[in-house]
C-alpha cells in the first residue's frame, strides 16, 4: 500500500510545491522547480551566488516540510540562462552536498519563466528510509 502527501505551493493552487509517496520499498519525493529571487518579484538586485543559495534554501525547505533534508537528493537538473558563472554555482553546490553529492544535469535553455534567471529542479528519491 503507498500513501501520498501533496504539499500545495504557496504561490498558486494549480502548483504543487513538493510532492512524498510512501511505499512498502521506500520513499520518493520530487520538488517542482524553484528559482532564486523573491516571490514576488521585488526588482532588487541579487548576485548569481545569492540566486544559488536562495535556491538550495528552498529545496531544503520543501523537503523538510516533507521530513527529509538535502542528503537525500539523489538528482538534481539546474537550468541557467547563462553558463558562465557555472563555476560559482559548482562552488555553491559542493557546500551543500560536501559528502556524497547527487548526480547533476546543467542546462542553457532559450528562456527561462518570468524575470528568473536561474532555476534548480530537483527530482529526489530518499536515501534509505525516514518511517
Amino acid at each position: 500500500m503507498s500513501t501520498m502527501r501533496h504539499l500545495a505551493s504557496p504561490i498558486a493552487k494549480s502548483f504543487s510545491e513538493a510532492l512524498r509517496i510512501d511505499t512498502e520499498a521506500g520513499s520518493w519525493i520530487f520538488v517542482s522547480g524553484q528559482v532564486g529571487v523573491a516571490i514576488p518579484p521585488d526588482n532588487k538586485p541579487i548576485s548569481f551566488e545569492q540566486e544559488v543559495r536562495v535556491t538550495f534554501d528552498r529545496i531544503r525547505q520543501s523537503l523538510r516540510k516533507l521530513d527529509a533534508d538535502m542528503d537525500k537528493i539523489v538528482s538534481i537538473k539546474v537550468y541557467l540562462t547563462d553558463l558562465a558563472p557555472y563555476a560559482e554555482f559548482s562552488k555553491v553546490r559542493g557546500e551543500v552536498f560536501p559528502h556524497n553529492p547527487p548526480t547533476s544535469q546543467s542546462k542553457s535553455p532559450a528562456f527561462c519563466l518570468g524575470h528568473a534567471s536561474r532555476s534548480t529542479q530537483s527530482p529526489l528519491s530518499q536515501r534509505g528510509e525516514t518511517r
